[in-house]
């Protein structure tokens, strides 16, 4: 019986379907197609069977593997759902799959958010001296060292450059590398192994679009290691005549995103299929040596070789700490566990015993909600992993408005960050259950660069390299766009001193917590301080854990205190430790690789949930961004959409705000479920003292803006104080009183910046154009200067230069372009003596200051 024959019976008798049957004629066929030169059609015929029966059974070992694992990861999920309860002690499954996704405390669990940071930060680790080496500068964020780069590239290929460093950098990264491929493996993937260096190649679509296919293919074909690449339909090497369809099948691929080699199904099936398959297709391509990488990688890559290293590193990282906390398929088990949110919430409804947390809600409210819940945890999911692109062109274009605006709005919240963060990072401390006296002291200190190698070192990821993947940037959101815009929007973030005390304050906390753990490492789990204690609970961290995490040597650098690294943590297998953490992992194989490789896992995965706590309670003191504020909003809106891009230009510098909020009401709940009093007193306190941080700030904007302070006997002075001190006003000049100065409507406020810079441009074109119509007087002079004092990158921004930047340039070309200049100054100072009995220290309309500042208000 023919093969042929063989499927159709199966088809008959309803072993396989018929679309089963089509793909295995199809690898069939291209099987025998290879090997007929060489063995004639019966022999071709044989050595097609006997090969496809040894792929299919390896594949299908793969498969019985995955769905183990996959089973394995639901079991575990579905007990954390079922145990896990609310503060009032009732089960809430809604709470509980969200907490599975990103968790900031109090939960119990480690969270996909979480532990992909975990992941990142724990490999940048190890690869230190690559950050330290290529860091930026700090005025023009060039990168240091970077003909070096070329070096470590040629190195990790196999053609030596000489150069020790720059082979220890390449060797780490290859370790980096290889480790990550054995964890993807082990969580279900199948990438194998390339020996002789390898190093990831990205293709860029819209260069190789703009080559054309015969120009791309005359290129990169001489710098092709043809000895190395194989066939992808049988694993052979690569004839002359495949090459060149191997080549169109991949321009097909890179330019159509994979849609080339897809199919409409009749129950079509979202997304690129499970995570665990994917990650291997862009390794099929191997360059004869580093120079042709390079010069591919210019021409159609990346660019920037260090960019495509930790592009590849993060991006695997994140695909790791999804299959390792939802399974080879996260896709399909996140859509598991909204059905039963919504079976849990239909029982509620029925009123059958239930998970889901009903509260005083009626039936018809949850009803009501029924399709909202996984809409929800969607939104959340799909911000964590990162949201699709359904069009690059319109996500490039909104990315590079939001940037101008950062560049040109964003450059005094430094002054206001500097005057509130103290205190909430002193709440969170507190919330921790650990000391805030050391804080002040510890961020002078930690802006030396001995400082911030050991908080990377540690374990502490530098904002710089996860920005390469378009990570949140403080209060501006997610910086993304074409590279001048990015780089003026980080720029304006680095030179107004906001970027570097933010990192700055971040590796204050991570250090401090890492010295407070070592300070009680004599202590059972049960003895720590209460607050702490919960700290650690709140992440999963328990008495096996936390015994794990006090056998760690403590490491002490120049002989100063002590700190317990999560990297030291996760280098427990390979020291003199190993058989006390063994006795405490209960691992007790006679085979030691065995043994070995389970005390390896068990420690990285402590040490995991250890950087897990202080990374996320580092969110707490330094808050950024988290994903479930911004997807309250933005849904399951992708990048590149109208209404997606719209609602992101919206939420531009309310991050902070958001995630402020959003952590602040769940301190707040937790401290009311200890006692009211110890709730309102939290609330009170951090209210007074974010009051105060937020008037000392707005003085010294006053004064920055050329005027004296504000009178502090005036009640507007303290509104304006809460506001900006409470989160609405941590804007820079952009959200409180100024914005009525500036005729911006409430809102095009709250719309957002985007939104207020469209209305003030349609106002200078078409409206004064109308006015000219009408025959009224436009003061188009006076506005074209007032657009370039507020939408200037950089210059109108930074706070150290705004004001000599509006009277020395501005003011002046305002006399040249207003007849009435004059008259408008002598307005702003009368509306400002008015307003709030304030005036100008430095004029408008003059080149140099006249007085100083009244400091005595």
């Amino acid at each position: 019986m023919s093969f042929r024959d063989c499927l159709l019976s199966a088809v008959d008798q309803g072993a396989i379907s018929k679309d089963e049957a089509a793909e295995l004629q199809r690898r069939f066929d291209d099987e025998f197609a290879q090997a007929r030169l060489a063995l004639g059609d019966d022999g071709a015929a044989a050595a097609a069977k006997i090969k496809l029966e040894k792929d299919l059974r390896a594949e299908g070992f793969e498969r019985r593997r995955r769905v183990l694992l996959q089973d394995a990861v639901q079991d575990r999920l579905a007990g954390y759902v079922a145990s896990y309860r609310d503060l009032k002690g009732g089960p809430d499954v809604f709470g509980a799959v969200l907490n599975l996704i990103e968790n900031h405390g109090f939960a119990g669990t480690s969270s996909l958010a979480g532990r992909q940071k975990a992941i990142v930060s724990l490999v940048h680790g190890e690869l230190a001296d690559v950050l330290e080496t290529f860091r930026k500068s700090a005025i023009s964020g060039r990168r240091f060292n970077k003909p070096m780069l070329d070096d470590v590239v040629r190195d990790a290929l196999g053609s030596p450059s000489g150069k020790p460093e720059a082979k220890a950098m390449a060797d780490a990264i290859q370790s980096v590398f290889e480790t990550l491929r054995q964890r993807f493996n082990a969580a279900g993937g199948a990438i194998g192994k390339i020996e002789g260096g390898y190093l990831p190649q990205f293709h860029d679509p819209r260069a190789l679009l703009n080559a054309g296919r015969d120009q791309w293919k005359g290129f990169i074909r001489p710098l092709l290691d043809t000895e190395r690449m194989k066939d992808p339909l049988t694993g052979d090497r690569l004839t002359a005549s495949r090459l060149d369809q191997v080549l169109d099948a991949s321009f097909d691929l890179v330019t159509t995103d994979g849609w080339s080699n897809r199919q409409a199904l009749r129950t079509p099936q979202g997304g690129k299929g499970m995570l665990a398959s994917q990650r291997a297709e862009h390794r099929f391509l191997h360059f004869k040596d580093a120079d042709g990488w390079l010069k591919y990688n210019e021409q159609f890559g990346k660019g920037d070789p260090l960019k495509a290293i930790f592009e590849h590193i993060n991006g695997m990282a994140r695909d790791i700490a999804a299959m390792e906390q939802f399974g080879p398929n996260p896709n399909a088990t996140v859509e598991w566990l909204k059905q039963i949110v919504q079976v849990e919430a239909a029982k509620s409804i029925a009123g059958k015993p239930s998970l889901y947390a009903a509260g005083s809600k009626t039936a018809d409210s949850i009803r009501d909600k029924i399709d909202y819940l996984p809409y929800r945890i969607d939104g959340v999911y799909q911000y964590v992993r990162g949201r699709s692109v359904v069009s690059g062109n319109m996500a490039i274009g909104f990315g590079n408005v939001r940037n101008l605006l950062t560049s040109a709005l964003l450059g005094s919240a430094s002054i206001t960050a500097a005057m509130t963060d103290p205190f909430v990072d002193a709440s969170t401390r507190y919330l921790s259950g650990l000391p805030i006296t050391k804080a002040l002291w510890g961020l002078t200190k930690t802006f030396s660069e001995g400082t911030k190698r050991q908080a990377v070192r540690s374990g502490i990821v530098m904002d710089d390299f996860l920005h390469i993947l378009g990570d949140e940037a403080r209060f501006a959101g997610q910086v993304c766009g074409s590279e001048w815009s990015k780089w003026l929007a980080e720029r304006t973030l680095a030179l107004s001193g906001l970027e570097p005390m933010t990192q700055a304050r971040k590796h204050v906390f991570a250090l401090d917590f890492q010295a407070a753990i070592a300070d009680r490492t004599d202590r059972i789990f049960d003895a720590l301080d209460p607050y702490l204690k919960r700290a650690l609970e709140g992440y999963g961290i328990d008495r096996t854990a936390w015994d794990v995490i006090r056998a760690t040597p403590a490491h002490a650098p120049e002989g100063g205190a002590g700190f317990i690294r999560p990297i030291d943590v996760a280098g427990l297998a390979d020291g003199p430790a190993l058989p006390k953490v063994q006795q405490l992992l209960g691992i007790d194989s006679t085979d030691q690789a065995v043994a070995a490789a389970q005390t390896a896992a068990g420690v990285r995965r402590i040490a995991e949930q250890y950087l897990e706590v202080i990374l996320q309670q580092t969110e707490r003191a330094v808050p950024t961004s988290t994903a479930r504020s911004r997807s309250f909003f933005v849904g399951t809106q992708p990048k590149g959409s109208f209404w997606g891009e719209i609602v992101e230009s919206g939420l531009l510098f309310k991050s902070f705000t958001l995630s402020f909020t959003t952590l602040q009401l769940q301190a707040i709940q937790q401290e009311l479920h200890q006692s009211g009093a110890r709730g309102a007193a939290y609330a009170g306190s951090m209210a007074l003292a974010l009051t105060l941080g937020g008037g000392m700030a707005l003085q010294i904007k006053n004064v920055i803006n050329g005027k004296d302070p504000m009178p502090m006997d005036d009640p507007r002075f303290w509104l304006q104080a809460l506001q900006t001190g409470g989160g609405v006003g941590l804007l820079g000049d952009f959200m409180f009183a100024d914005a009525s100065r500036q005729n911006q409507s409430l809102a095009s406020t709250i719309a957002g910046p985007t939104v207020g810079a469209a209305n003030d441009l349609m106002k200078l074109t078409v409206g004064n154009a109308q006015e000219l119509l009408r025959g009224k007087d436009t003061h188009a002079g006076r506005e074209a200067v007032n657009t370039l004092g507020r939408y200037m990158p950089v210059a109108s921004s930074l706070w150290y230069m705004r004001t000599a930047y509006r009277r020395v340039m501005l003011d002046q070309l305002q006399y040249l372009a207003d007849p009435e200049a004059h008259k408008n100054f002598r307005q702003q100072e009368q509306r400002l003596q008015s307003e709030s009995h304030q005036e100008f220290w430095w004029r408008p309309g003059n080149t140099s200051p006249s007085r100083a500042p009244q400091m005595a208000r």
